[in-house]
Parts: C-alpha cells; sequence; structure tokens
C-alpha cells in the first residue's frame, strides 16, 4: 500500500476515532489546546494534591505532640495517685499508732500539765536536800511523768503528721484533678484533629485519584498529538509532492506543445521533459 495513502487513511481513522468519543477534536490546533488545557488541569490537580498533603503532614505532627503530652500526664496523674495513696496509708498508721500512744496521753492539757509537774519536781530534787525515801519516790514519780510527757509529744507529733499527711494528700488530689483535666482537654482535641486529619487523608485520596486521571488523560492527548503531527506532516508532504508533479506534467505539456511547434523550449522545461520521474 502507498505510504500517502496509508497516511490518509490512518489520519481519517484517527479523527473518526475522536469525533466517536465526543471530543470534537477536527484538527491538529484543537488537539493542542486540549493538550494545553489538560496540562493546566494536571498542574493544579498537582498543586491542590500537594497543598492537602502538606496541611495532612502538619496536622499528623500536631497531632502526634498533642498524643505524647496526654500520654505523659496520664503518667503524671498515675504519679501522684501512688503518691496521694501512699500519704493516706502513711496518715492510716499514724491513726492507729495515735489510738495506741493515747492511752498514755488523753490529751495535750494532761501533757502540758505533767509537763510542768515534772519541771517542779526534777527541780525540787536539785535545789531541796530529801532523805532517801523521799528521793525514791520523787524518782518513781519523775519517770511517770516522763513517760506521760513522752507520750504527749509523740501524740502532737502524730497528730502534726496526720494532719500534714492529710493537707497533702488533699493538695495532690486538686493536683490529680487539674492535670486530669489538662489530660482530657487534650484527649478532646485530639478526637476532633483526628476527624480533620481524616477528613483531609480522604480528601488527598480523591485529589489523588483525580490527579491520576488527569495525568492519564495527559498522556492520552500527547500520544494523540505526537500521532496526529506526524500523519499531518506525511500528508503535507504527500501534497507537496503532488503539486511539484503535477506543475512537472504542466512543464512536460508544455515543452511537447513549443516542440511540436518548432517554438524555443526553456531549460525548466527541458528537464522536465528529459527528466527521470520521481
Amino acid at each position: 500500500m502507498n505510504v500517502y495513502k496509508a497516511g490518509s487513511l490512518c489520519l481519517s481513522t484517527l479523527t473518526g476515532k475522536y469525533q466517536r468519543r465526543g471530543h470534537n477534536l477536527e484538527n491538529l490546533d484543537e488537539l493542542a489546546d486540549e493538550r494545553d488545557r489538560v496540562r493546566v488541569q494536571e498542574r493544579e490537580a498537582l498543586e491542590h494534591l500537594s497543598q492537602t498533603r502538606a496541611k495532612l503532614s502538619r496536622v499528623r505532627t500536631e497531632l502526634q505532640n498533642l498524643r505524647k503530652t496526654r500520654d505523659e500526664l496520664n503518667e503524671t496523674v498515675k504519679a501522684l495517685k501512688k503518691a496521694r495513696d501512699g500519704l493516706r496509708d502513711s496518715g492510716r498508721k499514724n491513726i492507729i499508732s495515735l489510738s495506741g500512744v493515747q492511752k498514755f496521753a488523753k490529751g495535750i492539757r494532761e501533757g502540758t500539765e505533767a509537763q510542768r509537774e515534772l519541771s517542779q519536781l526534777e527541780w525540787k530534787m536539785q535545789t531541796s536536800p530529801l532523805e532517801k525515801e523521799e528521793e525514791k519516790r520523787l524518782m518513781v514519780k519523775i519517770r511517770v511523768l516522763e513517760t506521760k510527757v513522752a507520750a504527749q509529744k509523740r501524740t502532737q507529733r502524730l497528730q502534726d503528721n496526720v494532719i500534714k499527711n492529710r493537707q497533702e494528700a488533699d493538695e495532690l488530689h486538686m493536683k490529680i484533678q487539674e492535670v486530669a483535666a489538662r489530660s482530657q482537654a487534650h484527649h478532646e482535641e485530639i478526637v476532633k484533629l483526628g476527624e480533620v486529619f481524616q477528613a483531609l487523608r480522604t480528601k488527598a485520596d480523591e485529589q489523588k485519584k483525580i490527579l491520576d486521571e488527569v495525568q492519564a488523560r495527559s498522556a492520552e492527548i500527547r500520544q494523540k498529538f505526537f500521532s496526529m503531527r506526524t500523519i499531518t506532516a506525511v500528508a503535507e508532504r504527500k501534497a507537496q509532492m503532488e503539486k511539484e508533479k503535477a506543475h512537472k506534467q504542466s512543464l512536460r505539456k508544455e515543452a511537447q506543445r513549443k516542440l511540436s511547434q518548432g517554438g524555443r523550449v526553456s531549460l525548466e522545461e527541458l528537464e522536465a521533459l528529459y527528466g527521470d520521474d520521481e
């Protein structure tokens, strides 16, 4: 088959194919315009996808930071609860010890009186001459008073510890509530941001699908453009050769006419008459 005829058939087939598919691309310029439009769509789709992915990356980083902070706050809550429970246990032990000591010292007033009486007896022992029996009696009484005073001091110390433990436990409990509230606030923010993240990821998936479709369309248009440009070039070469052939035939006829009439023939007409046909 003649290559020019084949080219004409291919061009006709390609054009018909475009029309069947609804593109209405009847010439190379129209196809080039379509190619340029698709290129713009491709750039826009790529830009949109890049922007969404950048947002997605920022939200992902923010989510990671929020989760890290929330987990640290939860660990702090655990540590505070452990410390609070330890103080409460210590307070309970002090209360048990206090109830046992109170058998010997029933109150601060009794302990204060015992301390005053003890001081008086000690002063008397140091400043007054005493008989042996009196001295023994006073020594026994002093030991009893010392026991009461020691019990009173221990009672006071345990009471102070109980109060201190209770206060510290209450402070820790308030701190726990504060930190737990911050952790809950972070968690709620994580939930909201997680929804944003999922929406962005869905959007990115949709934009990636659009980009793939546009890129496929762009590749298809480029291929058609190059094919049509090749076919058009072949057709143009064929038309030029047909034009040159027709011109040569015209020169040949003119040369034959002049020779038959004894006229003068130009060099171009002689070349057309006696030259090789290509």
